[in-house]
């Protein structure tokens, strides 16, 4: 019915007539041991790993940051000629593959990583996936691409380690058959003063023990490092 001047008189909104659907929260699940925390500053450890040097393509690591759970370290993967002929740089849109990623069969780089108590872990092309436990009480070792970027060239990539090291030397692995590196090249870090490090973080507030499930789960790789442990299991681990 309308009114004067042409208004409706005592109408009900379309939208008005529905009940009002009450606000969900998004399920929640405890924060994983091995995730690096939001809540820390990290403590920085110095040390150099020059993994791979060849005529045509080096990989260093370093960059140590340590959290009381884990720690990251920075990746370079340089080459001096682009694969396959490809452009030298790209436009933003058109990234290259990530040197971790699937770019051909055996050809990808392989990054492993072991403490002097036998765990060890990698990620890389090539290799096949798995998931990791919530439980608390799994410490198997984990290592964990955070992403990078680059061009034809250069590639710069963050990796994730937990849990922190026992005293003695991290061995770092690495080969990259398609950079000319077929042979498996080492280095170490100070695993001593990376967990000594961890008494030096920061902690801004009190960590949320819970966060939002977001169904992601993060994934990485085992692989021996070995002919006698082709399994590649790890201590504590299946």
């Amino acid at each position: 019915m309308r009114g004067p001047a042409g208004a409706m008189v005592g109408r009900v909104d379309f939208f008005d007539s529905f009940p009002a659907r009450e606000p969900v929260a998004p399920p929640r699940r405890r924060r994983p041991w091995w995730q690096r925390p939001d809540n820390v500053l990290p403590a920085s450890v110095p040390g150099d790993a020059l993994l791979i040097r060849t005529d045509s393509a080096a990989v260093w690591a370093g960059a140590v940051r340590v959290y009381p759970n884990g720690f990251q370290m920075s990746v370079r993967m340089v080459r001096r000629e682009p694969p396959d002929g490809s452009p030298r740089y790209r436009p933003v849109h058109h990234f290259p593959p990530a040197p971790f990623e699937a770019v051909g069969t055996g050809t990808g780089l392989r990054l492993g990583i072991e403490y002097v108590d036998g765990r060890r872990d990698a990620l890389g092309e090539g290799l096949a996936s798995h998931h990791f436990s919530d439980d608390e009480e799994e410490r198997t070792l984990r290592i964990m691409d955070q992403g990078g970027g680059g061009d034809g060239t250069t590639w710069d990539a963050e990796v994730w380690v937990a849990p922190l090291p026992p005293d003695g030397p991290v061995t770092l692995v690495a080969v990259w058959p398609g950079a000319g590196a077929t042979a498996e090249c080492r280095a170490e870090l100070d695993g001593a003063a990376i967990r000594a490090a961890a008494a030096r973080t920061v902690t801004l507030w009190p960590p949320d023990e819970y966060e939002a499930q977001d169904g992601g789960q993060w994934g990485s790789v085992r692989i021996a490092t070995t002919a006698d442990d082709a399994g590649g299991k790890q201590a504590g681990g299946a």
